[in-house]
């Protein structure tokens, strides 16, 4: 963020005359103004002052209607959208929309729900005064599109309905909170809508239905004006990051479209689904200078209906050419986006019959003007993008909110003149949906009765329900014929379910995002797409160690079953994955101050769990004087890739003080966890009293990168992270076997497999010297000498008998090397008997690691330790290769964590009984 750069208004105004008047006259003509139109002169006067080059605006954007009766944004908030040096709290975003409402029967405010932190969300609708005060009715029909089972899958009645309806578009924004430039684009987007008398504006009024929620992330948009206002009080220092955007995660909270773990997440499907929309457009702004990445990349996800693919297409790149026939450079699509994750927001209309799309536009990250200096993938020239960004640029915001709506409104444009295809196309891809037993398969997913694990299975089904997916019980027993196996010599085998199995029907309109989640992924590494850019893999089924049946017999959908009307009841507390209630320890979760993006997942998981913690940063464990006189637990959850130097370290304390607290200035700032500074780390105290409280007999538990900062920091003596050169892991479910069965850490599970998650194939190698079994001789590294025999025989000096070595050891790869007489005498590197380390999970051998998504070079973490218990003084350290507590898509192996915080005070005493006394 720097100094505002401004232009006279006067060179700013003739620049935008050119611009409007060299775009093309075909194009002038398809949005040319009403002949009559009032303008605002004194607004449009500074949209043109604060566009910093004519090349960035369009005669779609480049004036603002005038009414004498609607109030525009400054009327309101004393700014014009775009305007510099200045960000709208959602309460002001939400004020503007409601006095829009107030003055026009053409808009209307509704509330679709609260955040964690209790602010509201809305959503606003936009169209012909008859047309809304018809929306009931309309609803009405659009529900009868959206399940063709309300009109016997009759196509000629759906033509009908398709003829009465109008559709709606639903458009989102501020998801990500430092992106900060949606909510003002849409507030001026919808004075446009309800005010403009444009031909082509009013044909869009009177043909959708256009609803915008303008901040998704309501409590982290608070946060980010508290931020971006402290900016302005302090110019020339350096500012804090957004460290925390949403109550619990940050970017992350775009990835919760499967796991609907959070509000916003559930507040957007329910309107989404809620008013049978056919769009959810989702703005965001990391890329220049218009991304429209609605076409994307591949692999596309293997469960939509191909008519989205060619919706996506004709979408995508009519708003690019209506855009660069504009004459607006930087705008493409396609790129390097794959579209395999059901993970984002958008992708809830994917994954309901609709069609996502996403903009990727400029920002700045807060409202001033600055050159920017792009990279040189960011402005090269590229098939897809034949018109690129410029190399360097003066970036506003109003530019900003120029490309925004100049993409919004023409594509807006678009869906109103096909708007009958797009209704037909959305009542067919619902009616191929309930048609996916005869077709694609499969014909259910049964959850059986018979699973122990009742909790963790009725969590699922309670995502699948929040994903408005039917879920049916059975009355009755049910046999049911298996596929086939591939040896066709073995005879299809039946599997019986017992009465009361849930069962999730594909005869039924949103079966595609059910499929979608219980079904595996599998990512070919030899896919052209060789930079995937998020999860490859999330079978529900494993990752919640769940037993869920893929059926493809259609005979189960004539099975004795009802429907569940009502959510379906997850038990409180360590029930619900499956643990025994009971008296829990002292826990603090830790987090720094670099980031605290991937610990919101586990906040979540404790919350939702009941399980009582202080939420302490590494500054606060340098302050404490005895961990272990105030805590029993201490949980450190991933932070990314932050080193052991920079844990402890923290920030390069040059520059000034950053703090993070609630004060005048920033009122919203602090309310999570504070700071005078957030720049201090651990520091070398803060690290002994660490290392003392694990020594004092406390449980330190990790994951990823804070299991290498436990190793590195020498709190896990005799583990190591396992070096690979070829593997390739890029979020994908794997097979682990449990080690050790008898150890507390594996208490109520059944069966010797589990399903992981792994970002990107850590492993550990254990060992019973503090140096490692690097160098010590064994029989998978051995080869014989130079010598008589052949290759497998064993050399013999002449002149003596021959005498027999002993064997070298022969261990697995998850097992330590065992030591004979000779390397631990007089060796203190030996680490003793009670101090080594105990594996409790390990990765199955190669030909069975790939559960789901993508996996190369497997062979080199094969086998290898994946969970491991570390004796450090009195104390353990459990470290996990991955993230067992990862966007609500992990409860499967949340009892591995949950497990050692009920035992924290006897991990030494292996048996299956301690987690049951632990709760008495």
């Amino acid at each position: 963020m720097h100094t505002t750069i401004r232009f006279s208004c006067g060179v700013l105004f003739s620049l935008g005359v050119f611009a409007a008047h060299a775009a093309s006259t075909v194009v002038a003509n398809d949005y040319a103004r009403a002949p009559d139109q009032p303008v605002d002169q004194a607004y449009t006067a500074q949209i043109l002052k604060f566009t910093t080059d004519p090349s960035f605006n369009t005669p779609l954007t480049d004036y603002l209607p005038a009414s004498a009766s609607v109030p525009t944004p400054e009327k309101v908030l004393g700014h014009v959208a775009g305007a510099p040096n200045y960000l709208p709290y959602s309460a002001d975003v939400h004020r503007y929309f409601r006095a829009l409402a107030a003055a026009s029967p053409r808009v209307k405010v509704f509330t679709i729900g609260k955040s964690e932190e209790g602010r509201e969300m809305i959503a606003v609708a936009i169209a012909d005064e008859s047309l809304l005060a018809g929306l009931d009715a309309n609803r009405a029909r659009l529900a009868q599109l959206a399940d063709p089972r309300t009109i016997a899958m009759d196509d000629a009645k759906a033509d009908q309905l398709v003829a009465q309806s109008t559709p709606v578009y639903y458009i989102t924004g501020a998801i990500h909170s430092t992106e900060t430039g949606s909510p003002t684009a849409l507030m001026e987007l919808a004075y446009r809508l309800a005010v403009d008398e444009a031909p082509y504006i009013r044909h869009i009024r009177s043909h959708v239905i256009t609803l915008i929620t303008p901040v998704v992330e309501v409590d982290g948009r608070d946060r980010m004006v508290d931020l971006y206002n402290w900016h302005l009080a302090h110019p020339g220092q350096n500012y804090p990051r957004l460290m925390y955007w949403g109550h619990y995660v940050a970017h992350d909270n775009n990835r919760d479209a499967m796991g609907m773990s959070l509000a916003l997440t559930r507040n957007v499907a329910d309107t989404f689904v809620g008013w049978h929309a056919q769009v959810l457009h989702d703005l965001h702004e990391s890329v220049p200078f218009l991304y429209d990445n609605t076409v994307g990349d591949g692999p596309y996800n293997a469960w939509i209906d191909p008519i989205l693919t060619g919706e996506w297409q004709q979408l995508g790149w009519d708003n690019v050419q209506q855009m660069t026939r504009l004459g607006m450079p930087g705008v493409f699509t396609h790129g390097d986006f794959d579209t395999w994750s059901p993970g984002y927001l958008m992708f809830i209309a994917a994954m309901h019959n609709g069609i996502s799309r996403l903009y990727e536009t400029f920002g700045n990250g807060g409202a001033d003007t600055v050159q920017r200096i792009l990279e040189p993938s960011e402005y090269e020239r590229t098939w897809y993008r034949p018109n690129p960004p410029l190399p360097t640029v003066l970036w506003s915001q109003r530019n900003n909110n120029n490309y925004q709506q100049t993409g919004l409104l023409t594509a807006l444009n678009y869906f109103a003149g096909n708007g009958q295809q797009f209704l037909k196309n959305f009542y067919l891809k619902a009616k191929r949906s309930i048609e996916k037993p005869q077709q694609a398969g499969p014909a259910a997913y049964v959850f059986s009765a018979s699973d122990p694990r009742a909790g963790s299975r009725a969590q699922l089904l309670r995502v699948l329900q929040r994903q408005h997916v039917e879920i049916s019980r059975t009355s009755a027993p049910v046999t049911v014929s298996l596929p086939a196996p591939a040896d066709q010599q073995k005879k299809p085998a039946t599997q019986t379910f017992p009465a009361g199995s849930y069962v999730v029907r594909m005869d039924q309109p949103y079966s595609r995002i059910a499929d979608t989640l219980l079904d595996r992924q599998y990512w070919s590494p030899k896919d052209p797409q060789q930079h995937p850019y998020d999860d490859t893999g999330w079978s529900m089924g494993d990752l919640f160690d769940v037993q869920v049946a893929r059926i493809t017999d259609p005979a189960i959908l004539q099975a004795p079953m009802s429907q569940v009307g009502q959510p379906v009841n997850v038990p409180t507390g360590l029930a619900a994955i499956d643990l025994p209630n009971g008296k829990l320890p002292r826990i603090a979760l830790m987090h720094t101050w670099l980031g605290t993006q991937t610990e919101g997942w586990w906040r979540i998981a404790l919350d939702n769990l009941q399980v009582p913690y202080d939420y302490i940063s590494t500054q606060d464990v340098a302050r404490i004087g005895d961990l272990h006189a105030k805590y029993d637990v201490i949980l450190f959850a991933p932070i990314g890739d932050a080193s052991a130097r920079e844990i402890v370290d923290g920030m390069p304390m040059w520059g000034n003080p950053l703090p993070w607290k609630t004060t005048a200035l920033t009122p919203n700032l602090g309310r999570i966890d504070a700071t005078d500074d957030m720049r201090p780390g651990l520091s070398s105290s803060g690290l002994a009293r660490l290392q003392q409280f694990v020594r004092d007999g406390g449980l330190l538990v990790t994951a990823e990168g804070t299991a290498k900062f436990a190793i590195d920091t020498g709190m896990a003596p005799g583990v190591s992270i396992v070096p690979t050169s070829r593997l390739k892991v890029v979020g994908s479910v794997l097979q682990a076997k449990f080690v050790d069965r008898r150890s507390p850490i594996a208490a109520s599970y059944m069966r010797d497999e589990l399903a992981l998650y792994s970002a990107a194939g850590q492993s550990f190698s254990v060992s019973s010297l503090l140096t490692g079994d690097r160098g010590l001789p064994s029989a998978k590294n051995f080869q014989r000498p130079t010598g008589r025999g052949g290759p497998h025989d064993t050399d013999t000096p002449e002149g003596r008998a021959a005498t027999a070595a002993p064997a070298l050891p022969d261990v697995k790869p998850w097992q330590p090397m065992p030591l004979n007489a000779e390397q631990m005498r007089n060796n203190p590197w030996v680490i003793p008997l009670d101090q080594r380390p105990q594996v409790i999970l390990r990765y199955a051998a190669a030909k069975d690691l790939l559960i789901a998504g993508l996996l190369d070079g497997g062979d080199e973490i094969a086998e290898r330790a994946a969970v491991v218990d570390a004796r450090y003084g009195k104390g353990h350290v459990l470290l996990f290769a991955s993230n067992p507590i990862w966007r609500g898509e992990t409860i499967g192996s949340y009892p591995l964590v949950f497990n050692a915080i009920l035992n924290h005070d006897r991990l030494d005493a292996p048996t299956g009984k301690t987690a049951e006394r632990a709760s008495r």
